[in-house]
């Protein structure tokens, strides 16, 4: 069973309780691998030993083509083109080159041929650059941004276009594309502006991507991440994202994660990747559980009764879910895109050592009632289904049997949760035979990949080998989006910096 323990100790609670709650993992903390590999527990001010705990789950996802590039394509362009045949066809085009200047700003790499697809796209679509450079022929189509620093891309992938403010003051209007219909007519200069369609390459400034669900990055481009309190201050400006501490317990206790993530708030550019584990910590505090190889709390451990008291428990469950997507839907609003990590070692209900085990199918159905109960009040919300490399055969199927069960439609990743994971290697984890690039084409969904942490949740140190260039080119190959190192170097925003321009592009731009 792996040890997802969640985020560790130091983490929430600094550095004053990080011996207390090391000590406090050993009777109910704390979360292990299946092969024997122990892997510590999350830090929460609401509970002690079992309830810091985290079972953790390893893995990682499987690949889905964005909407991107090809959706932005050449027909608005081909409507540009006859400038003279009249205003009305530029005007046409004026307003699908608009609607394919947003697109290419949240997807325009993200096809799965490519990059260089969304580049030779954006040249016989010039029209996305073309409506926001060239449309201003009888509008106001100015692309001014916020005086904060922010740019405009990362207001539209915020879903802030919208606001009062944003309209009032003309800002980032070609971006939101607010721009006159007029301005089409004036399209056909820019319409066939092709300087427009490469700055659509800029399209790798704005690149973040769409998928199925919706867009969630703002760049297209491999992802880096770390917990929220580990970071140093000179690497927060080169993280995508922020991890805080893990969702343990029955009633909202996140309102940091909004202060941290919002306007003016430390990560108020990254997006926040939240570990939900109410399943599993409500069962585990009520009934005096630790994890599966932990020992010492008296009613056992997650392995032999955590299917049964999830069902038990399950109304109680779905309404503390319910719950936290209310609290965070009115701190956090509906808009920005937030990422939630469901439910590390979901399959450990399925074990034959439970006193009333699951089938794959019940574990499929629950899974998407939990889904369907965080995102009740959460438009914006985006979820990674956890992965466990051992599943079925010791992963020889790369999971196929098991992810059959799920809708995978409710999820735009799968995810490596606490156990460390192989950025040198085809394989996840040198124990289990299960493969990046077998995961990637099982699930269809990037993955999100993850270095781990020790013994109860503590620190292993920073991981150098998701560093190397040439390991990461290898991963993304095999549909690796993201890496979150929870216990990174003070200088490692200078190493991020420094090998960004020599990784490959994503063939997913969620």
């Amino acid at each position: 069973m792996k040890g997802l323990g969640g985020l560790p100790p130091f983490a929430r609670l600094g550095s004053v309780l990080v011996a207390l709650s090391a000590i406090l993992s050993v009777a109910c903390g704390g979360s292990g691998d299946a092969d024997g590999t122990t892997f510590g527990g999350m830090g929460s001010v609401s509970f002690t030993g079992g309830a810091l705990g985290a079972s953790g789950g390893s893995g990682s996802g499987g690949a889905g083509a964005g909407l991107g590039g090809t959706v932005t394509g050449g027909t608005p362009s081909a409507g540009g083109t006859p400038a003279s045949s009249g205003g009305a066809s530029a005007q046409t085009g004026g307003v699908a080159t608009s609607t394919g200047g947003t697109l290419s700003r949240t997807g325009g790499a993200p096809s799965d041929t490519g990059g260089a697809t969304a580049q030779t796209g954006g040249a016989t679509s010039t029209g996305g650059a073309a409506a926001e450079t060239g449309g201003a022929g009888t509008g106001d189509c100015a692309d001014t941004p916020t005086d904060d620093g922010v740019t405009c891309a990362e207001w539209l992938a915020w879903g802030e276009c919208d606001s009062d403010w944003m309209i009032t003051n003309a800002l980032c209007n070609a971006t939101c594309g607010r721009c006159d219909a007029g301005t089409g007519g004036a399209a056909s200069t820019g319409g066939a502006a092709s300087t427009g369609g490469d700055s659509a390459t800029g399209g790798d400034t704005a690149t973040g991507g769409t998928s199925g669900s919706g867009t969630v990055f703002s760049q297209c481009r491999f992802h880096f991440g770390s917990i929220d309190s580990v970071a140093s201050d000179s690497t927060v400006p080169e993280l995508d994202f922020f991890t805080p501490g893990w969702m343990v317990n029955e009633t909202f206790d996140q309102q940091y994660v909004c202060d941290e993530g919002n306007p003016g708030g430390r990560y108020a550019n990254q997006v926040p990747m939240v570990v939900g584990y109410l399943a599993a910590a409500i069962v585990k505090n009520r009934h005096n559980l630790c994890d599966c190889n932990v020992g010492g709390c008296g009613g056992g451990d997650l392995c032999q009764y955590g299917a049964q008291y999830i069902v038990q428990d399950w109304n109680t469950i779905l309404s503390s879910y319910r719950s936290y997507s209310q609290s965070y839907a009115s701190c956090y609003g509906t808009s920005r895109p937030i990422i939630f990590k469901m439910e590390p070692d979901w399959y450990q209900y399925t074990y034959d050592s439970q006193s009333q085990p699951w089938s794959a199918s019940d574990a499929g159905q629950r899974m998407s009632e939990l889904v369907a109960a965080l995102s009740s009040s959460l438009p914006n919300a985006h979820f990674a289904l956890d992965v466990s490399p051992w599943v079925g055969s010791n992963g020889t199927d790369n999971g196929a049997a098991w992810y059959a069960n799920f809708d995978l439609g409710l999820f735009t990743f799968v995810a490596t949760s606490g156990g460390g994971t192989n950025a040198d290697s085809d394989r996840l984890r040198d124990a289990n035979e299960m493969t990046w690039s077998g995961l990637n084409q099982v699930t269809g969904k990037p993955i999100l990949a993850d270095t781990g942490y020790g013994a109860n949740g503590m620190s292993e140190g920073h991981d150098p080998s998701w560093d190397l260039p040439g390991n990461l080119n290898d991963r993304i190959a095999d549909g690796v989006i993201a890496i979150t190192q929870y216990n990174p170097n003070s200088n490692w925003g200078s190493t991020i910096a420094s090998i960004r321009g020599q990784l490959d592009t994503p063939r997913h731009c969620p």
